[in-house]
């Protein structure tokens, strides 16, 4: 519109011009003349009409009317109706990373399992030949944790829970009752692709201060996120807020344990607690999560998760304490998901006022034990937790699925994380039959407080890997 108003202008003015200019010169005959200017105005009006038309059918394409339209067509009306023909439209970028059915524009997809509970005659089948070794040989637990990393890589950001602190590089080691494992289990877990790990447990204080130092500086070292206990009390303030790989979004992290196994830290401040109802320092523990919390979304997080430590072990059902404790985060509504280990055993899940808890995710790798009624120590559960919603947008975030593979601790005679859903991905753990009982005994448990089964699925991985193959 605009270069023909323009083009019209030009050739209007100058050809009536030339034209006039031979008429005065004496070129041809005065009636020639008339004849011709005649022609010139007749072809300037209708080019007048023609854009006029032009313009009138923009504005009925475009329903926005001009200020004012030159009578050449031209003007700054003109130019507003080929800026709003040509503006882009702003396009949403989706980040649903690698959850299976975003059904928002972002999500984030979150792993969790249990305890990495470490005895010795776990780790004695992962010496090398010199266990005083201090340049990261004296073990090697990759073997161990290695059938895990297909579950982790179909998610976004994976959690393990640190149960133990570890030894300095070379030993000594020491087990149950007071634990000071091999560091190597700190690299195994960086190996596999864990992003976090919580530390905040009944035995963090097994080894003081220094068992804390060690383990913290070896995560870090391992580029490994972390929260739970602490070298200094600045660090024990911050809560943890981990951006997601895949873009989705960020997530914040907290974490408190019930126990110290009846000590005494040198400052309230080296573990994050979450003491029982009836304790003095209950409700200010409450408060202490519930201020990391927000201090979390402050810095942008979208989703918070808080992992409980609970004392209680064996139980395939959530005890008081968990319940209690469990629904007074609930309560706050600081809280998008909530999970807890330190039981040893796989417990229910539950939806209540608005969140979701799963009570306990058992051991994610632990020694087999042989006591009667402690069957449950050898089994576990590992969940993917699917956040949906928009990143930066406040109340725009849900968990809108929870999907659960249950494992044990040994494939075939060998110490290995080993699932036993019922697709199989790494075939018979210990035997069709063991692994059908334990299963089915998991899956009882898991749905004993009423979890919806759309929301609430057993994981089965190749479902998806074959879904994706053939898109």
């Amino acid at each position: 519109m605009v270069r023909n108003s323009r083009h019209s202008g030009r050739y209007t003015g100058r050809h009536t011009g030339e034209y006039g200019r031979h008429a005065r010169t004496g070129g041809g005959s005065r009636t020639a003349s008339r004849a011709i200017t005649i022609l010139a105005a007749v072809l300037a009006v209708a080019l007048a009409v023609a854009l006029g038309a032009g313009a009138r059918a923009m504005i009925e394409r475009s329903g926005t009317a001009p200020a004012s339209v030159g009578a050449n067509g031209s003007g700054s009306s003109a130019s507003t109706l080929d800026r709003t023909q040509t503006a882009p439209k702003p396009v949403a970028v989706e980040h649903h990373g690698n959850s299976p059915d975003c059904p928002d524009r972002d999500c984030i997809a979150m792993l969790v399992n249990g305890d990495l509970l470490f005895h010795p005659n776990l780790w004695k089948h992962f010496a090398s030949a010199n266990t005083a070794a201090t340049d990261g040989t004296a073990f090697n637990f990759d073997p161990l944790f290695e059938p895990m990393r297909k579950y982790i890589q179909a998610s976004d950001i994976a959690v393990c829970e640190f149960e133990t602190p570890i030894a300095q590089r070379g030993g000594p080691y020491t087990g149950w009752p007071v634990f000071n494992i091999p560091p190597e289990v700190a690299d195994a877990a960086q190996h596999v692709g864990y992003h976090a790990c919580t530390h905040a447990t009944n035995h963090s204080w097994d080894q003081g201060a220094a068992g804390i130092d060690r383990l913290w500086d070896t995560l870090a070292a391992n580029g490994i996120a972390q929260t739970g206990s602490y070298k200094t009390e600045e660090d024990s303030l911050k809560p943890l807020v981990i951006d997601s790989p895949t873009g989705g979004g960020k997530l914040g992290l907290v974490t408190g344990t019930v126990s110290l196994n009846g000590m005494t830290a040198d400052a309230d401040w080296r573990v994050d607690r979450l003491r029982q109802s009836g304790d003095p320092n209950h409700d200010s523990d409450i408060r202490r999560l519930v201020d990391k919390a927000n201090k979390a979304r402050e810095q942008g997080a979208d989703v918070v998760a808080v992992a409980m430590h609970s004392l209680q072990e064996y139980l395939d059902y959530a005890d008081s304490y968990q319940q209690s404790e469990a629904h007074a985060l609930a309560d706050t509504g600081a809280f998008d998901v909530i999970y807890g280990a330190g039981c040893h055993c796989a417990q229910p899940i539950e939806h209540y006022n608005g969140t979701w808890i799963i009570y306990g995710l058992g051991n994610a790798v632990s020694v087999v034990s042989t006591i009667p009624g402690h069957d449950v120590n050898n089994q576990g559960v590992t969940a993917r937790i699917q956040f949906a919603g928009r990143k930066g947008v406040k109340g725009s975030w849900r968990v809108n699925r929870i999907d659960w593979v249950p494992s044990v601790s040994m494939r075939q005679g060998s110490y290995a994380w080993c699932p036993i859903s019922s697709d199989k991905p790494d075939g018979v753990c210990n035997s069709e039959a063991a692994d059908t009982a334990q299963r089915q005994r998991i899956s009882k448990v898991i749905y004993s407080m009423g979890a919806d089964p759309n929301v609430v699925r057993e994981w089965r991985l190749t479902d998806e890997t074959s879904s994706t193959s053939t898109k």
